[in-house]
């Protein structure tokens, strides 16, 4: 079909979805010989120019048209990190190859991952309005982390941004408060890096205060507004 086209986003991420929800089946892709009934025994071999090339190779799929030329889309493992690399446009088997393998290098080599924060790692607080306590802990759901250039790691910045304060009632781990705003995000910079928006979670419940708490919220902002106005009069005579 002249119509049905894919992107090397669409194999990355079908290849990421491979690996992830399909463990049981991906370990196949890593088979050097598979003998098939039926099969001419010189088909027998798996034909993935990288595997025994490039440590840590355990998959996916060779490719080729007329139209994209020779491609691979290939994932490896070292140590705790798992690389996968989809690419087309080379001109024979051999330049497919060498290309595989200066990706990968350049990938483990250039880059390393790094642990910004761990899952329900109290970054700060935000203040609660109406709320039976004064402010909840803001956490990372899950952990952060990040692909780093190896040579510029000391210079990532990171900033907590919040907009306060947020009304009551607070559910632990929620990401929205009351009106809908995001409770807080973690941003990470890196110089010529777009920047990263982690959303951050409530680490625990605040129920709406009771009527003390209403009572005592009321006066606090009546005195602000009473004594702001005042010193805005005391400012305007002495002005004039």
């Amino acid at each position: 079909d002249p119509v049905h086209r894919m992107s090397m986003r669409d194999l990355a991420l079908l290849s990421q979805r491979l690996i992830e929800d399909f463990p049981e089946f991906y370990v196949l892709f890593a088979e050097t010989e598979y003998h098939y009934q039926d099969r001419a025994p010189a088909n027998r071999f798996n034909r993935h120019p990288l595997l025994g090339r490039v440590a840590g190779v355990d998959g996916l799929k060779t490719g080729h048209t007329e139209e994209a030329g020779f491609g691979l889309a290939a994932s490896a493992v070292q140590g705790d990190r798992r690389v996968t690399v989809v690419y087309s446009g080379l001109a024979n088997a051999e330049e497919r190859a060498e290309e595989g393998e200066r990706l990968f290098n350049w990938a483990f080599r250039q880059f390393t991952l790094r642990r910004i924060a761990e899952a329900g790692e109290v970054l700060g607080a935000v203040p609660v309005w109406m709320g039976a306590a004064p402010g909840v802990g803001l956490a990372p759901a899950e952990p952060v982390e990040m692909l780093l250039p190896a040579l510029v790691q000391d210079a990532i910045e990171a900033e907590l941004r919040f907009v306060e304060p947020v009304e009551a009632p607070v559910a632990a781990g929620a990401v929205l408060g009351e009106s809908g705003a995001v409770l807080g995000e973690l941003v990470l910079k890196l110089p010529d890096m777009p920047e990263r928006r982690v959303p951050l979670v409530a680490t625990a419940d605040v129920p709406r205060g009771g009527v003390i708490v209403r009572l005592r919220t009321a006066a606090r902002v009546l005195a602000a507004r009473f004594f702001g106005a005042e010193a805005g009069v005391r400012a305007a005579a002495q002005g004039g």
